[in-house]
């Protein structure tokens, strides 16, 4: 009886890396096209609706076609945006550092409408990305409140003072919103109300969590990356990278990965927090990785992006660009897109 448990766990498991190694092996690692931004992309990209929406240094938020690079609009939001555009029916929302939440119709780019929490300009204002989720749509700012909008309108429906700086992007799941501080506090927020739901305090800064399974995953500069259990709130594991954790968890295929600030993508089982595989490269990750087809995905303060087999940690292919790639890519039908400091946004398939 054991025995033939055992045989369809390894069956299965021979299974996984096989259809996995097949779909890392179709991807080419060739330039579908690139186009010249003239300035430093600084933000992730939204793939959308044969769209993708990147930001720069300065404050330009530009929809690309995806098929060609040629861009289809343009929008001066007025301060750098680090940030991935969050995406509400045809509504993108984008904040920069002059602490700005832009709302702009996605086929357009026209401005729908503005909100600025300080009504002057504030330098960092806006270090993340904005999230819609629940009706609302829910942003991190440089004040220390988060804030929660009415989608259409750009009406405040709640403010949160957390009484801390605040660097990490809002994440919204099973009816709270997520918030790691600068200054080590971990905070679940009511989604409807803003109220503490709960929370906890870590060692260091707070990277952007994730949210898989009714679990939240969140990691900090102590090096240390949690799980809890989200409505029990019951710590599952603690695991000790050994330095500093500098993106945002990618829970996917039964594992954790994350980029650390010395250059070494980590993947870890999900349930166990045991060490899967490590993948060293030259300078530190800023670059949340990504999954899509089999791939896992995400460029290094050297400039380079990599292309690894997200079973093993195998290197498929990688590109160098002429800077640093500090942003999160983004991938959609067999094409991942991410922008350098060379000041060039590329598609690769």
């Amino acid at each position: 009886m054991f025995k033939g448990r055992r045989f369809l766990i390894f069956a299965a498991a021979a299974l996984f890396l096989a259809v996995t190694a097949g779909r890392a092996a179709a991807w080419r690692g060739a330039m579908k096209w690139s186009y010249d931004a003239q300035n430093n992309v600084t933000g992730a990209p939204t793939a959308v609706q044969g769209k993708v929406i990147i930001g720069d240094s300065e404050g330009r938020l530009t929809a690309l076609d995806t098929a060609t690079g040629n861009p289809v609009w343009t929008f001066e939001a007025g301060g750098t945006i680090n940030g991935a555009p969050a995406l509400s029916g045809s509504t993108l929302f984008s904040g920069g550092m002059d602490g700005a939440l832009s709302a702009v119709n996605l086929e357009t780019g026209a401005l729908l409408w503005q909100f600025n929490p300080s009504e002057q300009y504030t330098p960092g204002s806006i270090w993340g990305s904005p999230e819609a989720g629940g009706g609302r749509v829910y942003f991190n700012s440089a004040d220390g409140k988060v804030y929660a909008l009415n989608p259409a309108s750009g009406d405040v429906v709640w403010t949160h003072d957390t009484g801390r700086e605040l660097r990490s992007s809002p994440v919204y799941s099973d009816g709270l919103v997520f918030v790691g501080t600068y200054e080590g506090l971990f905070l679940a927020l009511n989604a409807e109300t803003g109220v503490k739901s709960w929370g906890g305090g870590s060692g260091g800064p707070l990277i952007t969590a994730a949210v898989s399974g009714g679990v939240v995953y969140f990691g900090s500069w102590d090096g240390v990356l949690q799980a809890v259990k989200i409505h029990k709130v019951l710590p599952l594991w603690k695991y000790n990278a050994g330095e500093s954790i500098t993106t945002k968890p990618l829970v996917a295929e039964g594992k954790i990965f994350f980029g650390t600030e010395k250059g070494k993508m980590v993947a870890i089982d999900a349930e166990t927090a045991k060490l899967a595989w490590e993948f060293p490269v030259q300078g530190g990750i800023s670059s949340s990785p990504i999954l899509h087809e089999g791939m896992i995905f995400f460029g290094s303060n050297g400039g380079v992006l990599y292309a690894l087999n997200a079973a093993t940690g195998a290197e498929v292919w990688k590109f160098q660009s002429g800077g640093e790639i500090t942003a999160s890519p983004a991938a959609a039908e067999g094409v991942v897109y991410f922008g350098s400091a060379d000041g060039k946004v590329y598609a690769f398939e």
